[in-house]
């Protein structure tokens, strides 16, 4: 028996494909204790292997179960019923596998990126100081946004799911989550932190300085770079040298806004424990700098504040995908140093982390000596057969 615990991230198609005592025997016979399903997901083509080559399409936004909007408060935004399925058999019939053969099922959801939403509804989502709309990004801040996601949270959270495992549940940066982007110059971190930072309504109303003042103070300085060159090219993104371009009142609005998704996270947890499920943090910082082995550093980048967050989530589990093994130890470490709650990883078995069995035997090992031992693996179905012979052998 292995002292790992460890889940795979898993797409509805599995259970289109497959019936839920197959996939679950295979997933146990390969050492894994759980999945952590996608139920609420956004836009994108994926070529799956595991049950043989196909290339499928998900629906932005779209919730794999029969949302019931009686979770919803009054004012929340609630999904389109063309952007849900007609009944909840396939998640039914997956949890009473699972319960049959003792395997976790957790709630993968996707929060903020849903452009299925923010096309819909233009005035949630984040908006730029050129009034400009990130349709695909709906604000943290916003109202209507806030009892969507508290009530999708109270609608998985009463579903028999193990836990909650929260994606995109803050900001996003410029370039986040659209097909075919374009930005024909070069824009150094400042510029595009700047263009992609939210001042909605509901932001502006949130912060207690003068917004609209700040507001013009970024559109001026922006407009100098639309209109030549960006005069930031080789400057670090820092918060000390936003304040030196643009004074101390944006270290006010950033903090302002960092209390702000405290605050929802708070509140969405004591949902999820309400109903005796834990609630865990999938922190995609890494990824902002794919290089870096302190990424909690960035994370202000995307409104989140992580000495707040660990005080009210479950787990910090963060996307560790690195290379080497020295590269993924060192990640981690960083998170069990800086964060005050429990840390878990997510690793992949597939191109570009790991072209080797070796490689993925020896980060699991990395992490096995940090004490860390619960594992997730991304994404089963993209899985060759031999990636879950990998992972077997890895987590043994």
């Amino acid at each position: 028996m292995s002292s790992i615990k460890s889940n795979a991230f898993t797409l509805p198609y599995t259970f289109f494909r497959e019936p839920g005592a197959k996939v679950i025997t295979d997933l146990k016979a390969a050492g894994l204790s759980g999945i952590n399903l996608a139920l609420n997901y956004h836009a994108s083509r994926d070529f799956l292997l595991r049950q043989g080559p196909q290339l499928e399409y998900l629906s932005d936004g779209f919730h794999y179960y029969q949302v019931d909007k009686s979770k919803y408060e009054t004012g929340a935004l609630t999904p389109a019923e063309f952007d849900q399925l007609p009944s909840n058999q396939l998640l039914e019939n997956v949890l009473a596998e699972a319960a049959k053969q003792d395997f976790e099922v957790n709630a993968w959801a996707v929060y903020m990126h849903n452009s299925a939403i923010g096309m819909t509804h233009p005035s949630a989502t984040v908006t730029n100081v050129f009034g400009n709309k990130f349709l695909s990004e709906l604000c943290p801040i916003n109202k209507a946004v806030q009892g969507y996601a508290l009530g999708m949270t109270k609608d998985l959270a009463g579903r028999g799911v193990n836990a909650i495992m929260a994606e995109s549940l803050h900001f996003h940066g410029a370039r986040h989550g659209e097909h075919h982007e374009r930005f024909f110059m070069e824009l150094s971190p400042v510029t595009e932190f700047l263009f992609s930072l939210c001042f909605c309504e509901a932001c502006k109303t949130n912060f207690t300085g003068d917004a609209n003042s700040l507001a013009q103070k970024i559109k001026q300085l922006l407009q100098v770079v639309f209109d030549d060159k960006d005069p930031w090219l080789g400057k670090a993104l820092t918060k000390e040298f936003l304040a030196e371009i643009l004074g101390p009142e944006i270290l006010q609005y950033l903090s302002a806004r960092e209390d702000a998704v405290s605050d929802l996270y708070s509140r969405a947890v004591a949902i999820a424990h309400a109903a005796g499920v834990k609630f865990k943090y999938e922190d995609q910082s890494p990824l902002i700098d794919i290089k870096s082995t302190n990424s909690l550093a960035k994370s202000w980048e995307i409104g989140i504040n992580n000495q707040q967050i660990a005080a009210v989530v479950d787990c910090f589990e963060p996307l560790i995908y690195r290379p080497t093994d020295s590269e993924v130890a060192d990640l981690a470490s960083s998170y069990q140093q800086t964060v005050s709650t429990k840390v878990s990883a997510i690793l992949r078995p597939t191109y570009p982390d790991c072209t080797e069995k070796d490689n993925l035997i020896k980060k699991v090992d990395r992490l096995k000596q940090l004490n860390i031992t619960e594992i997730d693996f991304y994404l089963l179905d993209t899985f060759r057969a031999r990636d879950l012979e990998w992972i077997k052998a890895a987590i043994a």
